[in-house]
């Protein structure tokens, strides 16, 4: 049994991703096709504060057939350093990692256009100063957001994707590019601006993910889906990441006991399985990964085996079954996620084995 120790408090998150729909192998990728590696994947994210910790995270898994991969977030000025200027480095450093490992991994790059939390900045200090872009970023009542609605400041995160694209996706180890969640927070202290409007967030999501697909070629792009305006406008973006091959879902999908006491219900999620919207199921159809905000399992010290089977329920991610108690949540956590396979059939459960254990 390989154990993971998972004992610093970065944000650990394990994402039980790409869920080929019957296959336990995935086939061989066509000459020209769009990577696809199903598997659970671990995630890093604590602001690259600890990255001697988290390549140590990454080198644990190295010999853990349950996990696929990893994905590791950057904030949009970590790898814009000035107008057109990118650094590199860390995604490099990152990536020479995982291509160490004994055994094949893949990596999933995640570019943020937002910071939780007080204090923070996430665009470069260009989209600040040059009027165009009217500030480059705003407040939101939990942090600061891009003012990705605004074309001027969409054009400049299109950029950046395409220079990432330019760089790593002909990289077979780089499974996909991500960005981060619809939804936007603004508060009573913290109103959208004028130019917001959800409809305009749409326009500009709609057109970056075009550009994105474009210059990624060979590779996922993720778009997180969890919340955003009416029903019809989030069935309608879905539907757009379904013609374009984008994958969608969570943030914020949450477990049973959140469902079962009905104090969590993820927008994305319900559309999805037709539990709202439209009453179209989606599955199967769309490629689908959902995040669990809060498992049940919690905790951040984890032992992983194949030794026992776990299984999910048909609504994406929300029942990971364990019958091991739950542990006290810490400042890191632990997520799973399944990505459904794009296939015109429904995908077929249970997940590949994996069982957890918390101490």
């Amino acid at each position: 049994m390989t154990r993971l120790l998972l004992t610093h408090l970065a944000r650990v998150v394990l994402l039980t991703s790409f869920l080929a729909h019957a296959a336990a192998q995935t086939p061989p990728q066509a000459q020209g096709a769009i990577k696809w590696h199903p598997g659970h994947y671990m995630s890093v994210r604590n602001s690259h504060k600890y990255d001697d910790a988290d390549q140590g995270y990454i080198t644990q898994i190295a010999n853990e057939p349950t996990i696929r991969g990893i994905l590791r977030d950057w904030n949009w000025r970590d790898i814009e350093t000035s107008k057109g200027v990118y650094d590199f480095s860390g995604i490099d450093t990152y990536l020479h990692t995982v291509k160490s490992l004994p055994s094949h991994k893949q990596m999933i790059i995640r570019i943020e256009n937002r910071v939780f939390g007080q204090g923070g900045t996430t665009v470069p200090d260009y989209l600040k100063t040059d009027p165009v872009f009217q500030g480059g970023e705003v407040p939101m009542g939990n942090g600061v957001v891009a003012r990705i609605w605004d074309a001027p400041v969409m054009d400049r995160l299109i950029a950046l994707y395409q220079a990432l694209a330019a760089r790593y996706d002909s990289d077979p180890t780089v499974e996909g590019i991500g960005t981060s969640e619809t939804a936007i927070g603004f508060s009573k202290e913290h109103p959208a601006p004028s130019t917001y409007s959800n409809g305009a967030l749409v326009m500009q999501l709609e057109r970056f993910l075009l550009a994105a697909r474009a210059a990624w070629g060979h590779s996922n792009v993720f778009v997180e889906t969890n919340y955003l305006g009416s029903d019809a406008q989030m069935e309608d973006f879905i539907r757009h990441c379904m013609t374009s091959r984008i994958v969608v879902g969570g943030p914020d999908t949450w477990n049973r006991t959140y469902l079962a006491a009905g104090t969590r219900a993820l927008q994305s999620d319900a559309i999805v399985t037709g539990a709202r919207g439209s009453g179209t199921d989606y599955r199967g159809v769309v490629a689908i990964k959902s995040e669990v905000e809060a498992t049940e399992l919690g905790g951040y010290i984890a032992t992983f085996t194949t030794s026992h089977s776990t299984s999910c329920t048909p609504i994406l991610s929300f029942g990971i079954e364990t019958t091991i108690p739950a542990a006290p949540r810490s400042n890191g956590r632990l997520e799973f996620f399944p990505l459904f396979a794009r296939s015109a059939a429904r995908p077929t459960l249970p997940v590949p084995a994996v069982s957890v254990t918390l101490a």
